[in-house]
């Protein structure tokens, strides 16, 4: 109860007092005018049917308590909150819904049958999302009535809430929102919500999905990211390829993606496609022939690679990785930022084995997924998605698959989730789901079983016995998009970037002008040594003011130089958190931050 009860003792700020442009809408649009007299109109309905009911049967009903404690209601009369009061004040004060017969259940409803009820409060994880889920919508009429905001997705996470919106020119009224609830009684319930200043509102849209791409330098930061993924794979025996963009459309129809994943794909017609078809060709080959699709995904082609030339049991597994660009028509609302895109990159690989070889390569899997995740200070939550309803081929190799996948779970030893019939339609997954700063949930690594592409595209290798046999195939992907784990990443830190991917490691301020030639030479030797850093000549400002300035910045290290460091070839090291960790010998300074680097720390200022 303790974060219940001081979120209930915030206050609400003042909106002039920070500084926010509102805009206190007294005539809504049309839209939304018409939008809440529907409502109304709907509630008022609702209102009468339950009197109704009431007045028609007004029969007694047997309510089932905890503790085998059981009471007398009237049915479509006594609502759960009106029990709790009978029960106690305190109860009738705390509780935030109730459970009937198992389900979800607002205190106001009233109830209809003999019933087993239950309440709920905020120390229940179904008491917090409740809560959680009606902050929501407080939130959102909030943002529509006094920053004119154009609501987006506005759900409930595990540890709290949020609502993204647009804030336009165009201005909203009255919140209605349809939703599944149950909701809290009324906002009182919630007490108040902080009012972010324009600083702070600037400083999270500057560091929202997708910042990095427009704030300087982002580029710093995904190519560390996928150098360093890159290095995994070499070192875990993965061979990385490169494969066509455009493909016939053929190749999709043979792979079985044409038939499922169409409506998802980017098709073009090359130039002159659109021409009379010749005597030798009728329209439909021609069709065939000449409409191309982006791929949105490299496995078809990776099975190309491995059909090429005869292969052998002494080549398996055969893990082959590619970077390439994937192109996915995704819907325009589910578009958001960094993490869904229609055009990105993703660590995507396969691997080719055989049945003896599975659980190892699976087990190969997870611990690639665990210990990438670890350096970059992610947990992650495991979930194995069954057979869906459209899926292909036999049910027999789909309950094998999915046995390999419950088994190679159970041994690496993290808790996981079933996600019954949400595989892919060539077979079972295990898929990575990670959360960011704001609790928000996105699936980045999987691991996905498929025993249908070497069937569609008849792969074979010679097996010891010298008969041929068929491979099994893995998809994997540890990042997932590496766009999606950057925006993640991006939001996890804050702004404060580890070493490692910073953007803004070193800065080297001299104290005068007479430091500046020395300072240029600690940061040519700073770059020299592969490390990003920049220089701070500003003579209009004065040193502290200098350091103030690139600590908030987020610069990982600062390197003052006066007369005393220039005399002696030292530099006066601060970290961004204003550690002082004084005068170090320059040469030795550079080598240390390189190794910080190479190990891929994530407290480089701590452990310098």
């Amino acid at each position: 109860m303790a974060l219940y009860q001081r979120w209930r003792r915030l206050r609400l700020q003042g909106l002039q007092a920070c500084r926010l442009h509102t805009a206190v809408v007294s005539t809504p649009p049309r839209r939304l005018a018409e939008r809440l007299g529907l409502f109304e109109e709907l509630w008022a309905a609702q209102v009468k049917r339950l009197a109704s009911m009431a007045q028609k049967e007004p029969r007694t009903i047997k309510i089932s308590l905890p503790g085998d404690q059981k009471i007398d209601a009237v049915a479509w009369n006594t609502t759960p909150y009106q029990l709790a009061r009978q029960i106690s004040s305190t109860l009738a004060d705390t509780a935030v819904a109730a459970q009937v017969n198992g389900e979800p259940y607002d205190l106001e409803r009233p109830l209809e049958t003999d019933s087993d009820l239950r309440f709920l409060t905020f120390d229940s994880p179904e008491g917090k999302a409740v809560f959680w889920h009606s902050s929501t919508h407080v939130l959102g009429a909030a943002a529509e009535q006094f920053l004119g905001a154009v609501l987006c997705r506005g759900p409930s996470t595990e540890y709290g809430f949020y609502h993204d919106f647009f804030l336009g020119k165009e201005r909203c009224g009255t919140l209605v929102d349809l939703c599944q609830g149950p909701h809290l009684r009324h906002t009182g319930q919630i007490g108040g919500l902080k009012l972010l200043s324009e600083q702070e509102l600037f400083f999270f849209h500057e560091l929202s999905p997708g910042s990095c791409f427009f704030l300087p330098r982002g580029t710093r930061v995904y190519n560390a990211l996928v150098a360093f993924i890159r290095a995994e794979y070499a070192r875990r025996g993965f061979s990385e390829v490169k494969t066509p963009t455009l493909f016939s459309t053929k190749l999709w129809e043979q792979s079985g993606h044409w038939e499922h994943y169409q409506e998802d794909m980017f098709a073009v017609q090359p130039p002159g496609s659109d021409r009379p078809p010749s005597s030798q060709s009728d329209d439909s080959t021609r069709h065939i022939t000449d409409t191309l699709a982006l791929k949105p995904m490299n496995c078809p082609a990776h099975c190309l690679m491995f059909a090429h030339r005869p292969r052998s049991w002494r080549e398996l597994p055969l893990r082959l990785a590619d970077f390439g660009a994937l192109h996915r028509a995704e819907a325009s609302g589910s578009l958001r930022g960094l993490t869904r895109l229609r055009c990105f990159q993703q660590d995507d690989a396969h691997i080719f084995c055989t049945t003896d070889q599975l659980e190892a390569e699976i087990q190969s899997c997870l611990d690639f997924l665990r210990s990438v995740y670890a350096v970059l200070g992610f947990s992650f939550r495991l979930a194995l998605s069954t057979r869906p309803s459209g899926f292909l081929g036999d049910p027999c190799l789909w309950d094998q698959a999915e046995q390999v996948l419950k088994q190679a779970l159970k041994e690496f030893g993290e808790p996981w989730d079933l996600n019954s019939g949400d595989g892919a339609f060539y077979g079972p997954k295990i898929d990575v789901h990670l959360h960011d700063a704001l609790g928000r949930p996105h699936q980045c690594g999987t691991i996905q079983l498929d025993f249908q592409l070497p069937l569609r595209f008849d792969l074979q290798y010679k097996g010891q016995a010298g008969a041929l046999e068929r491979p099994v195939l893995i998809h994997r992907a540890v990042l997932g998009s590496v766009e999606r784990l950057l925006g993640v990443l991006a939001e996890s830190c804050g702004g404060k970037w580890p070493l490692w991917l910073s953007p803004f490691q070193v800065v080297v301020i001299p104290v005068g002008t007479e430091q500046e030639e020395y300072a240029r030479e600690a940061q040519q030797s700073l770059q020299a040594a592969g490390l990003v850093s920049d220089l701070d000549a500003d003579s209009g400002l004065t040193l502290s003011r200098r350091i103030r300035q690139a600590q908030l910045a987020h610069y990982n290290f600062q390197f003052v130089v006066g007369q005393k460091e220039q005399s002696k070839r030292t530099v006066n090291i601060r970290t961004r958190d204003n550690r002082r960790l004084g005068e170090w010998d320059l040469p030795e300074a550079v080598q240390r931050l390189v190794e910080l680097q190479n190990t891929r720390v994530p407290n480089a200022e701590e452990i310098f």
